[in-house]
């Protein structure tokens, strides 16, 4: 029998339900899985307890913490002391961090600090206020120097939950280009990223969601933004290669789309409109608008130059949306806040390689996963991801034009495994087993260093926005420098 893997679960949210659970359900018996604690806030426990009831695999211990035992300052002594006493009585082999973002700098830094291996969602970590304050925007990247500090003390495996840089539709770019610039140096001249989350948040939601929230001051970066963020410096890491053209700055404009210019653009007219209903009038004063001021975005647009020296070397076009089209057409929160509320995706990748070379990813959902009412095989299907590739095959020979159908060809490859969700969750699955394996993968902590830096970069020309000083930030990447 192979060794216990003594496992602690941080979180059993909506994505920990859809991903992790099953996931330490499918490999329990491969990996001896013992999962010795779950933790999460008081008010998700019947939620919780009802989820859990009749699984397989069960937690040996619950630990639901009261709201004003948040581990994003001080942790309740409840917490340490259930933390302490699990520490002394089992040898704990990993923690999987799916919290809320404000806390995973506390669980990271007690599990590196006591030699336990991590799988953290993204972000690694979300101070409050991170897009609103530029003080808490330039701690994005002071909590990453802190734990990479702790982390060269420890013994603990740090993987981070980014999916795309496993996926095997980004991979194939990634390895393209690794080879294209081996054989000619130019360097990733241009990407255009898009991402539309497909919510619809209602009024009522914006202002207590505790699942993708903006009270806390912050939304779509450290949301699903992240792993666009991160796209964009993991593909840019190819011009690394290029001793004479691999940049070492970057300057970053970036402009936001909140919940106080949402409820201007969606009245509380317009809601009786779509929906005949009567919302409070409360949820519309001027009072609680101008709150919502201090909230987090929704949708964030980013003009970002990869720089040496005054060249630029790489123009990113970065665009997330979580106010994008939705199929949601119903007022009540449905149970499943993750993929059951009415959510799509749309996704796209451009990429130029000078005049040499041109890749695209395109990927459209025209309705929920798992509630197909859409009769269609390409954009608009669950598994829709495609890659196109055209070359100057006058100049670098090869097919001028290629396209692969990913999404297709990964749930063919799965097609016996009764776990296979989609191409996505795939790539959270070898993630997993990085983990499980204390296996570095392609998502170790430390490969993320230029992803914060630019993140922490994005967050602080936020601030700055936000404070009525909107303007260019300045960034160093690859250096460990913290600015003051």
């Amino acid at each position: 029998m192979a060794p216990t893997k003594n496992i602690v679960l941080a979180g059993l949210g909506p994505h920990a339900r859809r991903i992790y659970y099953p996931l330490l359900e499918k490999y329990a018996a491969q990996y001896n899985i013992r999962l010795l604690m779950v933790i999460d806030r008081q008010e998700q426990a019947a939620s919780i307890n009802s989820y859990l009831a009749g699984r397989g695999l069960q937690p040996e211990r619950m630990l639901f913490l009261d709201d004003n035992q948040n581990v994003d300052e001080e942790p309740g002594e409840k917490l340490l002391g259930a933390l302490r006493d699990l520490s002394k009585q089992e040898h704990i082999s990993g923690i999987i961090i799916a919290t809320e973002p404000r806390a995973h700098k506390f669980y990271a830094l007690w599990a590196v600090l006591n030699n336990i291996h991590v799988l953290v969602d993204k972000p690694i970590t979300a101070p409050p206020g991170s897009s609103i304050d530029i003080h808490a925007a330039r701690q994005v990247y002071a909590d990453y120097v802190d734990l990479e500090r702790c982390l060269s003390m420890s013994k603990s495996n740090f993987i981070v939950q980014a999916q795309r840089r496993s996926h095997a539709g980004y991979r194939l770019i990634k390895n393209y280009l690794e080879d294209f610039v081996r054989q000619y140096p130019v360097p990733v001249s241009y990407m255009d990223i898009y991402h539309g989350d497909g919510m619809w948040v209602m009024p009522e939601e914006i202002y207590g969601r505790e699942n993708h929230p903006y009270k806390y001051g912050y939304g779509k970066l450290m949301h699903s933004g992240y792993h666009f963020i991160d796209l964009f410096a993991w593909l840019a890491e190819t011009n690394m290669r290029l001793e004479n053209k691999r940049p070492d700055h970057a300057e970053i404009v970036a402009r936001r789309f909140g919940p106080y210019d949402f409820l201007h653009q969606m009245t509380q007219e317009d809601y009786s409109n779509l929906f005949d209903a009567n919302l409070p009038r409360a949820w519309f004063t001027p009072e609680r608008m101008k709150g919502l001021k201090h909230f987090g975005e929704q949708d964030v647009f980013v003009l970002c130059q990869l720089k040496r020296d005054d060249v630029v070397v790489t123009t990113g076009s970065i665009n997330l949306q979580q106010n994008s089209f939705s199929r949601r057409s119903w007022m009540k929160q449905a149970s499943d806040v993750y993929k059951g509320n009415g959510r799509v995706r749309h996704e796209r990748l451009n990429l130029q390689v000078g005049n040499l070379l041109n890749i695209q990813v395109h990927s459209y959902q025209s309705y929920e996963v798992g509630k197909r009412d859409v009769e269609t095989e390409g954009a608009g299907h669950e598994d829709h991801f495609e890659v196109d590739i055209y070359r100057n095959s006058g100049v670098i020979g090869g097919k001028p034009f290629e396209t692969f159908d990913i999404g297709q060809q990964v749930r063919q490859e799965h097609s016996s495994d009764q776990h296979f969700l989609g191409h996505n969750e795939r790539a959270r699955e070898i993630h997993f087993l990085d983990f499980m394996n204390n296996q570095t993968g392609a998502s170790h902590f430390h490969t993320h260093r230029v992803t914060v830096q630019l993140l922490s970069g994005m967050c602080e020309a936020l601030a700055h926005g936000q404070a009525g000083a909107a303007k260019a930030v300045e960034v160093a990447i690859g250096q460990q420098s913290v600015r003051a």
